[in-house]
Order: C-alpha cells, then structure tokens, then sequence
C-alpha cells in the first residue's frame, strides 16, 4: 500500500501540464537551430538529402538525392561522412566511435553558425569514384537561417513526439485512479521514462546536420536514462502485479541498478556500448520473462488474476520484444536495426494501448469502465489545448486570436460532434443498471406477500445475477468484496447468516466498491421497510385486541343474556352456537400465530365429532413438514372455514361413507386435499351447482393467495385441492 493520495483530477492535471512542458521545451529546443532547409540520411560518400523545404534557404538549390560532401566557413573545410548522418549516436559498437562522433558534430555546428557557408553538393547520378566527385560536384553558398518555422518541423518530430505523450498520458491516467498500489505507480514511471527517453530522441533524431554539442550529448544521456528508467520500473512491475513475487521491495534493486549501469555509461567505464546501452536492456527484458514466469504459477489457482496476467503480459512484451527484436538484437549481431528507433516507439505505444484495454476488459490494476469517463476529460482537455497550441504554430496566428478560435472550433464543431459519437457509440448495458432496480426494490421491501428476507434476496440476485450464491455462517454489519472482486458478502436481516454472491453480472465482471455502496444503500432501504413493517404488524395486533375485547365485552354478554333469557331451548341452543363461533373468533383475534400441528389436532376434534353424528369415516394426514409451520391468525381462520364448508357441502349432498383431509408443505406452499367417496359433481355442472358454501370457500382461498382446484377422483366422489403460501406478513 502507498502513502499519500491526490485527488485523481489533480494527478491527470499534472500529467497533462508535464506533457505540455516537454512538448514546448522540444519544440523550443527544435525550432531554435539554424536552418538550411534540408532533412538528411547517411549516404554513399557524405550525407544524402532526403527533403527540401520549400521556404528553405536551399531550396531551388539542391533536390533529394543529392549528396553534401563537404564544408567550408572561415575556419576552413570539413569533409562530411554517411557517420555524420545517423540519428542516433548510441548505435555505435564503442565509446571511441561515440565520442569521435560527438566531436564532428562539434566541428559541423561551429560552421553552421558561420555568416559564410558552402556545400560541396553532388548529383544523385554521380559515379563512385572520386574523380567523378570532383569532377561533377558543384560549391553552393548560403546563409543558414537562425531558426526553423514550425511548419518546416520534420514529420518525424511530431510523430515521436506524440508517442511520447501518449505513452506518458496512458500511464499517469492508470496511477491516477489506482493510487493505494505499487503496480500502477510503476507502470507510470516506466511511462514518464520512456516519453522523457522519445522527447530527448525526437529533438536530435530530427536534426538537420548537428547540434550543439553539449546539448546533443544531454539528450542522449537523457534518452539513455529514460530508457533504464522504463526498463527498471517495467520489471519492478512485473514484481509487484498481478500478485506480489515477495516481500522484498524490489524498487531499491532496480534504483541501484539502474544508477550504477548510468554511471558506467556516462563515465565510460567499459568501452562497449553493447555492454552498458543494449546487453543491460537484454537483462531487464530477461528478467521480466522470469517474474511474468514466477507471475504465471502463483495465479494457477486465481482465475481472475490469471486472466489479467496473460492480458498484460501479452501487452506489454508485445511492446518490449518487438522493440527489442527490431532494434537492439541486430546492433548487437552487427547488422543494421529492422526498423529505425524512431519509428520503433510506436510498438510501445501499442503495448500501453494494448494495456489500456485491458484495463476495460479484464480490470487490470483493479479498474472498471468508469474509468473511460475520466479519460474521455481527460483527452478532451488535451484535444482542445492541442488545438490552441497548433493554431498558434502552423497558423501563425496570434495568441489571443487563437484563443478565440479554439472557441469557436469547440463550441461549434467539437462539442456537437462529441455528443454524436457518444450517443451513436454508445453500448447498450447487457444487464439492467443497478439504479433502475430502486423502484422495484422500494415495491417490493414494502409488499406484504413475501417475508422481509425472501424480498432481500430477491433483489440482490436481480441486481447483480451472479452465477452462485450461498448462505453462509456469522452476520455481518456491512457488505464487502471478497476474493479480489470474485464474491461480494451482504449482510441478511438474521443475526447468524449472511449471503455470498459470486461471479456478478453471470462471470462478465467483477465486484467494486460501488457494488459496497449499493448494498449498504438498500439495506439501509429494506431496514425502514422492516421497521414500518413491526409497526404495522403491532397496530393490527392492538386493533385486534380492541376488536376481541369489545365483542367478548359487548355481543359475548348480549348471547349470555339471550342463553339465560330463552323459553324456546332452540333459541337457546342456537346462542349457544353462535357464542362457541363467537369465542372462536376472540381466540383468533388474540392470537398472533398458531401451530399448525395443534390446530390440526383441534380440527381433527371437531371435524370428528360432526363425522361420529352422521356415520361418516373420516381420515385425516398432517405431513411431518407441515406439523412444524406457524400459521397466521388469518391462515387458520379461513383453513379452518373451508374444513367445515367442504364437510358441510358432503353432509348434505354427496351420500358419501368416508371423508379424508391431507395436508402437507412443499417450497413455502402448505397443500391441502380434501375429498370424498360420494356421488360426485361433473365440472360442467359445478358452476350451476355452486353454492353460497362453494363461493365462499374460493373467496376465503382467494384472501389467502392461495390456489384452488375441483376434481372427480377415478374412484368417484368430489376433490378440493388447494395450494396456499404461507410465512405472509399480516396485512391491512
């Protein structure tokens, strides 16, 4: 874990500003020099022009092709060779060559900043010989200007320029949002070394003839450092991520690596440049083999890092041993390099690229998507400056004119544009967002039909659709992350369990803190609904209350009164009767909950007392999972109603012999079976036949959300079936 942070809008303002900073210094650097109008190459004899500028102080002079042999100034001649021509002085085998190099260059820039200056110029055509060269070659006089127009800046300028940008851009834009780890901190230093390596090789690859030699011998230093700094940092990486290869900090070997290969370079310790600028980059390249190695067998066991490290390592060795195959490991066998290194930058470009979508796709350095919004500003900040900057440098335009320019490019053609791209590229989420579950979320927290902890789960597993979950042991205060973004761990309404998704969004992503965020959110959500819930159920607990206490007080005393009273011992027995129902309903009332197995035990009582009267057998089942539910006040009443119609109805109308009644629960649903060996009824006479009793018995299945269906067994008689819920929440 790092130290301190910074907001990830200041670290990207801080790229952005260092960028800038290396880009005016370069072109500052670039544009101040004299100029003849001229790019180069090593020739045949001298140094062979490849371009002439149109505005150049040569131009009319000379044509590509043509060969400079030599100078001549006051201070005398200076015969020019192919070797004066290379871009880059570190592709010599030894130090001596480097250093014979740097003083022609001196030599070239002293005449350069003469008032006179001739070129011996020769033809393309000319022979090998050298009496064809003096014989054909021809002197031209000039005077170089004192500096070069940014328009006349060479291609090549701009485009190391740009890798170097994006590459220190793309990896400041990863550290940013990854701050807590080691990881990304050095994969953005391997950025900044090697934009600061391109920047100082853009600014003397693009010369013309030379530089100043003390500047030119800085910008190869500083190449040179870039280049141990991304090597260095590139496998301190490769230490660090996916997964730490020790305790070790490595960081302090690579520092004093990289200082003490620098110094053997700079102080010239060892005479081959091999040794010290290219074997050395051929170590670190080995190097990172072995960590992405050790890497690839401590993820055996991690799905999820593995699949990130095959993306980064595929990534950024598609950068490094491209480069190193095309540039380095020729030098070394003598040959010349399969691409220039000016070109070669852009393999690293591609490997960043490669890195930055991997970054949306596997979450390298643990980020997501909403990364890309950031970058999306980010760009867009460096879209417009960079407008501002080439308005004012190809343009020739003013500051302040370029200013309002820019304005008016993005309020008018940028800005309208972007919006079209984003809503014509914009992907359609493959999973509901997690926001629009709320509405749903809210219905169903406050939904009476299913217990508080089936709705819970219920919309964690519609929020993010994980292909496992489990109940596991101990409670929890808040939700959290688990197996590095594989499981998320959310917190249940019971005080012994807690729910563990895996795999969200069916394996497409990971969980993140947002996911955190969101739980801890709707728990907060399902917390009120359950408070408004235990206060709901006591105002229908005291309400029932009042309701028993007033018809035990009122209407029990009034059927007493009518008992004692009573000439007519029908009446009588009739009070009686009601008053029995009547204290029924009290006891329901005052209830909260009934067992099961004890109501049916008291139904078995009274349903059998009623059979015994008229000669009726009657059978009743309780299943060994029903026995242990807990039925409602409500549940029992209207059970216990439809018990008495269905026997009532075969009493009166079926001439049956045996009447049986099996109850038993299956997935919260208790189903109840009632049937009877009577005459039976047809369907299509049901309805016809269907009574107050009947409809009674479909409302009070009804009331309970229940299921009801009639049939003719193949024995005969007439069947009830039901299927009703049970663990509902008292409702209004």
């Amino acid at each position: 874990m790092m130290g301190r942070h910074w907001p990830p809008s200041r670290i990207l303002s801080g790229g952005l500003t260092l960028g800038l900073l290396l880009f005016l210094i370069a072109l500052y650097l670039s544009i101040h020099v004299p100029w003849l109008g001229i790019s180069t190459e090593p020739g045949s004899r001298g140094v062979r022009i490849t371009d002439v500028a149109s505005q150049g102080p040569l131009s009319g002079h000379v044509h590509p092709g043509d060969e400079v042999l030599s100078l001549r100034t006051d201070l005398g001649e200076i015969q020019l060779k192919p070797g004066d021509a290379i871009a880059e002085p570190d592709d010599a085998p030894t130090f001596d060559q480097y250093n014979r190099f740097f003083q022609r260059q001196e030599t070239i820039w002293q005449a350069l900043n003469q008032n006179s200056l001739a070129l011996e110029i020769a033809p393309p055509s000319m022979g090998e010989s050298a009496s064809d060269t003096e014989f054909k070659s021809r002197w031209i006089t000039v005077r170089p200007a004192d500096s070069i127009p940014s328009t006349a800046l060479p291609t090549i300028l701009w485009y190391q320029l740009l890798c170097g940008l994006a590459i220190l851009w793309l990896g400041v834009a990863a550290w940013a949002y990854a701050q807590s780890e080691r990881g990304p901190l050095f994969y953005a230093l391997a950025g900044l070394g090697m934009a600061v390596g391109v920047v100082a090789s853009a600014i003397y690859t693009s010369r013309e003839l030379a530089l100043a030699p003390d500047l030119f011998l800085t910008l190869s230093r500083i190449n040179q450092l870039g280049a141990m700094i991304f090597a260095g940092a590139g496998t301190a990486l490769l230490w660090y991520y996916p997964t730490r290869l020790g305790r070790f900090r490595f960081e302090v070997v690579m520092a004093a690596a990289v200082a003490l290969i620098l110094i053997c370079n700079w102080t010239q310790w060892v005479q081959s440049l091999d040794v010290v600028a290219r074997y050395t980059l051929i170590l670190w390249a080995s190097l990172d083999v072995v960590f992405a190695i050790m890497q690839w067998r401590n993820t055996r066991v991690e799905p999820v890092a593995r699949a990130r490290l095959k993306w980064f390592v595929y990534a950024w060795f598609a950068g490094v041993i491209g480069y190193l195959s095309a540039v380095i490991v020729p030098q070394i066998l003598g040959e010349s390099s399969l691409l220039n290194q000016e070109i070669a930058w852009g393999l690293f470009v591609l490997s960043y690229l490669g890195i930055a979508l991997g970054i949306v796709r596997f979450r390298l350095f643990d980020l997501d998507r909403w990364i890309l919004l950031g970058w999306f500003w980010f760009a867009c900040g460096i879209f417009v400056v960079l407008v501002d900057a080439l308005l004012i440098l190809w343009l020739d335009v003013t500051s302040a004119a370029s200013l309002m320019i820019t304005l008016a490019v993005a309020g008018w053609v940028y800005f309208p544009l972007r919006q079209a791209f984003l809503r014509y590229f914009k992907l359609k989420p493959r999973f509901r967002h997690k926001p629009q579950l709320l509405p749903q979320m809210v219905q169903g927290a406050f939904d009476a039909s299913q217990s508080l902890e089936q709705q819970w789960h219920q919309a964690m597993l519609e929020a993010f659709q994980p292909l496992q979950r489990d109940l596991q042991q101990g409670a929890i205060d808040q939700a959290r992350v688990i197996n590095h973004g594989l499981g998320l761990a959310i917190p249940l309404f019971d005080d012994s369990h807690h729910l563990r998704l895996s795999y969200a969004q069916q394996g497409h992503r990971l969980f993140d803190p947002s996911d955190i965020e969101f739980v801890d959110q709707s728990h907060m959500l399902f917390s009120y609904a359950k408070d408004y819930r235990r206060s709901f159920k006591t105002g229908v607990m005291t309400e029932r209350a009042r309701v028993a206490r007033d018809l035990h007080d009122d209407v029990g005393a009034r059927l007493l009164s009518v008992i004692y009273r009573a000439d007519d011992a029908t009446v009588a027995q009739l009070a009686r009767d009601c008053l029995k129902e009547l204290r029924g309903v009290i006891q329901g009332l005052q209830k909260q909950t009934a067992s099961l197995e004890q109501s049916f035990q008291r139904w078995q009582g009274e349903l059998g007392e009623r059979c015994d009267l008229f000669g009726l057998q009657l059978t009743m089942r309780l299943g060994r999972a029903a026995a242990r539910q807990i039925l409602t006040p409500r549940t029992e009443r209207n059970l216990e109603r439809i018990f008495r119609e269905f026997l009532t109805n075969t009493l009166k109308h079926a001439n049956a012999r045996q009447v049986s009644i099996a109850m038993d629960y299956q997935d919260d649903f208790l189903t109840v079976e009632c049937r009877d060996d009577g005459q039976g009824i047809r369907s299509i006479d049901l309805e016809r036949a269907m009574g107050i009793g009947l409809y009674g018995i479909r409302e009070r299945c009804e009331e309970l959300d229940g299921q009801l269906a009639w049939f003719c067994p193949i024995t005969g008689g007439t069947g009830l079936a039901l299927r009703i819920p049970l663990h509902k929440e008292f409702q209004p």
